[in-house]
């Protein structure tokens, strides 16, 4: 459902970035390379008094109402979004900057959904075997390569929050081998990492990466259940949702490993069980992750899962628009804004609401570039450097559109 009874949630968003915005404005617009930055030009002021928070409020408006539906990537509402953009960003006399003289630049998709009655995982330890339930005990991540795929009574290994990373001095893999085994690991990263390391560690992909790399046949991830970020509800939800790709000429996804034959998350149940007859505690190592100590070690179960996964390609777009340069040498040039005008859709109702307006992430993102685009329009002569305006797709399932 959409809620907008204020402007000044608008006005709070657009503030900073308009103005940061308009230094670079500035600086791009001088006649020397020398000159300086000047905000109280008339050009300059002109421009800012040509962007609106109530600009801003209207476009939100209108990409956030429920006629748009989420739009999440091959859906109505998410044509309705993109073509506003597109359809705002033409009126403003930009140029077409995408394929064959348009503004648009397709982004073949494919969506991956797993079909949960069709799925499934067992855990066996030395009491007996325990088949899990889908959604409650554990979901599995779709596969984009293939239909179906298993992995059948694999053992297993803990590697703490499956991070290798020599530079930080740490290693989660040191003394284990993992050579056909599923790995399970926390989610997160080490606290002591570095901001824009931990980032980089903390992603899925990059522990996906790693456990392949060791010869891994399978991931398992579990939470902290004293993690104020878990919620295992709101995480099955969005596993509902599936998953996208982009796809190469030949058509192959741009994710996916083959060597992996099964991933899944779990619950805290089903962690109890993977755990049973472990040779350290949950507590010990819930403590040693808290404390940055690397760990890995052998668990005594042992795992199957099967997975199967349907495929649907879906034919999306960024769009890309243009203010070309006024100076002949630096058009060549670009200061490049991107905003992502996709959200999730559809999905499992919150509050008795179904629709994910998206508002703030990220219509609001995409209404202020097109402001900025309206204050960059209304300069009597272009900045020196070029400029594109660029609206992308499938930023929620993982920054697809500006891959692309």
């Amino acid at each position: 459902m959409s809620r907008c009874r204020s402007r000044r949630p608008y006005l709070e968003i657009a503030t900073p970035v308009i103005l940061s915005s308009m230094l670079v404005l500035a600086g791009c617009g001088g006649v020397g390379e020398e000159a300086p930055v000047a905000l109280d030009t008339p050009e300059v002021q002109a421009a800012l008094a040509a962007i609106r928070p109530e600009g801003v409020e209207h476009h939100m408006r209108i990409l956030a109402d429920d006629s748009l539906e989420g739009r999440a990537p091959g859906t109505r509402g998410f044509e309705m979004g993109s073509s506003y953009a597109e359809a705002t960003l033409a009126a403003l006399g930009l140029e077409p900057a995408g394929v064959d003289g348009t503004y648009r630049q397709p982004v073949p998709l494919r969506e991956s959904m797993v079909v949960e009655d069709a799925s499934g995982m067992t855990i066996a330890r030395a009491t007996g075997a325990s088949t899990l339930a889908y959604g409650e005990d554990f979901y599995l991540s779709p596969d984009p390569l293939r239909g179906e795929v298993s992995v059948e009574d694999a053992p297993v290994a803990f590697v703490g929050y499956g991070v290798s990373a020599p530079a930080l001095g740490y290693d989660d893999y040191a003394g284990v081998d993992v050579t056909g085994k599923v790995v399970v690991f926390l989610s997160g990263r080490p606290p002591s990492f570095p901001s824009n390391e931990g980032a980089y560690y903390a992603s899925g992909a990059t522990k996906e990466a790693e456990a392949v790399r060791r010869g891994a046949v399978g991931t398992l991830t579990f939470w902290d259940p004293d993690d104020p970020r878990f919620r295992w509800n709101v995480n099955a939800a969005r596993n509902k949702r599936g998953s996208f790709a982009w796809l190469s000429a030949d058509g192959t996804p741009s994710r996916g490993d083959a060597a992996i034959l099964g991933s899944a998350s779990l619950n805290h149940s089903a962690v109890a069980l993977l755990f049973e007859g472990s040779p350290r505690s949950m507590e010990e190592i819930l403590a040693a992750a808290a404390a940055s100590e690397p760990q890995g070690f052998d668990l005594p179960a042992r795992v199957s899962m099967k997975t199967t996964t349907t495929h649907r390609r879906v034919e999306s777009r960024n769009v890309v628009a243009k203010l070309e340069g006024s100076d002949p040498e630096l058009r060549a040039e670009h200061v490049v804004y991107v905003a992502h005008v996709d959200h999730f859709g559809i999905g499992v109702a919150m509050n008795g609401d179904s629709i994910y307006n998206g508002a703030h992430d990220n219509a609001s993102g995409t209404s202020i570039l097109l402001e900025i685009a309206r204050g960059y329009t209304s300069l009597p002569t272009p900045p020196r450097r070029s400029v594109i305006f660029l609206v992308v797709t499938a930023e929620e399932w993982g920054l697809l559109g500006s891959d692309y």
